[in-house]
């Protein structure tokens, strides 16, 4: 047996990437067809790691099925982590992502979580780039589709023991997109869930887990046979707000000392996804102005107090997927929690019939 190298890991290397086109092109589809997730394009990315050598060389190659070993850890022990990511076409023809190295540094703190190999995320963006040139022409261009990007890690490790990862792989698959709630650009309602605990402190709420998902599956069961759209997930005594299905989530209110206040949930306790998109709602309160802006724990009850003041201006959810989702109720126990039909802000050109001055702006 060959000694293992001794040398430095090799890192993901774009400029070894290669490109081999699918030989059968799939059908595409028109974008008044299009759903969430259910098509795939004509190609993926695929990079391999091994323990004692690193990445191995980027390739493009035509979407399909992988074989893996049926002992690989992803298979028994959920080793496994994704993002979520989108792609548009400008007016000019260009295709733009919107604010990648986010994504990557988090698919990087996701890996660490999950003892999954780092990687240089210049170098795969770079890479995913390069995938989205080759199957450009399955981008929608209407407005509110886009192309959806799913880069995924996992570990591929053939053994039944849990140990850490000796074999793992990438592959970032694209699929054209429409509107993520079928109902389009209107406001849902949400059901909130005190039984099946999404996340807690000291798990991993604050990675994009497959295992953070997967699970509550039962509980959006339940939730929509109940007439809800999403689960509104909470724990603890207090019931802390957490994340409304896979969206991060806001609240506009007059608090209690007559301020105007966009709320969010804190990612102090370790519970809630750092979303993109969350950020970049709170960058644009921050920069707009109109009223303060606050991360906190968020016990259910201070929302429901706002309700009962009347002094609840807006509820929306916001994620890749979805973007940004106005929330018109808020189902719990036996109470609803309203969003108003209308809210304006004092001097300020911002305003919106049934959806709220935020979310307006924001979808704008």
């Amino acid at each position: 047996m060959a000694p293992p190298p001794t040398g430095p890991l090799t890192d993901i290397d774009s400029k070894q990437l290669t490109v081999t086109k699918s030989r059968r092109p799939l059908p595409k589809c028109p974008d008044s067809e299009l759903g969430f997730g259910k098509v795939i394009t004509d190609h993926m990315l695929k990079i391999q790691w091994h323990a004692g050598k690193g990445w191995g060389a980027p390739a493009i190659i035509a979407a399909g099925p992988i074989g893996l070993h049926p002992f690989a850890h992803v298979f028994h022990y959920a080793i496994e982590c994704y993002e979520g990511m989108k792609a548009y076409v400008d007016d000019a023809g260009e295709t733009r992502l919107f604010r990648p190295e986010m994504n990557m540094k988090r698919f990087n703190d996701s890996s660490a979580r999950l003892c999954l190999p780092a990687f240089d995320g210049t170098e795969l963006l770079a890479c995913i780039k390069e995938l989205l040139r080759v199957d450009k022409e399955w981008i929608p261009t209407k407005r509110g589709f886009a192309m959806y990007l799913r880069p995924v890690i996992f570990s591929t490790t053939p053994w039944l023991g849990l140990t850490q990862c000796s074999e793992a792989m990438i592959l970032v698959l694209m699929s054209p997109v429409g509107p993520y709630f079928k109902s389009g650009f209107v406001p849902i309602k949400l059901s909130v869930d005190a039984k099946y605990i999404r996340a807690w402190p000291g798990g991993t709420g604050n990675i994009k887990y497959g295992g953070n998902y997967g699970s509550t599956v039962i509980s959006q069961k339940e939730a929509a046979s109940g007439g809800a759209s999403q689960s509104l997930y909470v724990y603890d005594v207090d019931e802390f707000v957490t994340e409304a299905g896979t969206m991060n989530i806001f609240f506009l209110w007059t608090n209690e000392r007559g301020e105007k206040e966009l709320v969010t949930p804190t990612l102090e306790d370790g519970t809630i996804l750092p979303g993109v998109t969350r950020q970049s709602v709170i960058d644009l309160a921050n920069e707009w102005g109109e009223c303060l802006v606050t991360e906190k724990m968020l016990p259910f009850r201070e929302i429901a107090a706002a309700f009962d003041r009347n002094e609840l201006h807006e509820i929306f959810g916001t994620g890749t997927a979805a973007v940004i989702q106005p929330i018109g109720f808020i189902t719990h126990r036996e109470k609803n929690v309203r969003s108003p039909e209308r809210y304006v802000f004092p001097n300020s050109p911002h305003t919106a019939s049934l959806i709220g001055p935020i979310t307006t702006t924001v979808y704008s």
